[in-house]
């Protein structure tokens, strides 16, 4: 049951990280084919930038522009980009400048499942360059990963990441508290459950029912008086 558990929570969170490379992707697509128009460099200026920010927050500020264009001239075939990781995975990796270093990374990364911190570590510390010069690559493979062990990445870490929160654009990013979180969320649904239909009236949030000697809390409680009853 406990494997059971942490393989589901495992492949919904690389589902979020999928949309989301997918989607930084092809908004670099964008501005490098018609933004640019073509043009070597990045004549979009600040005001693209301004028009995101003001609708969908600070994931979409110039310096995140930025990345996105060069990830998709770092990376232009999108089939070939790897559904284990993430976006922040790849803006550790925009800043490998060797082609070589870069794909070897990459394939490191997915091989050994690392997490982001894990992988900024090793480019941040050349693991590729030493294992390169090393004649001893097995005792330089076992210092890194000892090293690395602190650094696993849970789920409670992934859902409190400021670059996947900025991108979902929930509020207090990099300083989320869980009660925040789970606010953040229902805010959402709720707004998405009252786009669904004529007939749905909000009743009630954390709704409190007894039964017997329990209390149970109900997140959300909507009514559709088109017919007669509650969700």
């Amino acid at each position: 049951m406990r494997e059971l558990i942490v393989q589901v929570r495992t492949q919904a969170l690389r589902a979020v990280d999928a949309i989301q490379v997918q989607t930084c992707w092809e908004i670099g697509r964008h501005i490098v084919e018609f933004e640019q128009q073509g043009q070597a460099r990045a004549t979009y200026g600040a005001r693209l930038a301004e028009r995101l920010t003001q609708e969908f927050g600070r994931g979409f500020d110039a310096s995140n522009l930025r990345n996105m264009r060069m990830f998709f001239q770092t990376f232009p075939i999108r089939d070939a980009l790897r559904h284990e990781l993430s976006w922040t995975h790849y803006r550790r990796l925009l800043r490998v400048e060797s082609e070589a270093a870069r794909q070897w990374y990459v394939s490191e990364a997915v091989r050994q499942n690392w997490s982001s911190r894990a992988l900024e570590r090793q480019i941040s510390t050349l693991y590729y360059e030493r294992l390169l010069a090393s004649q001893d690559k097995a005792a330089v493979a076992s210092e890194a990963d000892a090293l690395l062990a602190p650094l696993r990445q849970t789920p409670r870490e992934f859902v409190r990441d400021p670059v996947l929160l900025e991108f979902l654009g929930l509020p207090g990013t990099g300083r989320l508290l869980d009660s925040d979180l789970e606010q953040g969320l229902m805010d959402k649904l709720q707004a998405f459950l009252l786009e669904l239909d004529k007939g749905f009236a909000f009743v009630a949030r954390q709704q409190s029912i007894s039964t017997g000697n329990k209390d149970f809390y109900i997140d959300l409680v909507f009514y559709n008086y088109s017919i007669p009853r509650a969700v």
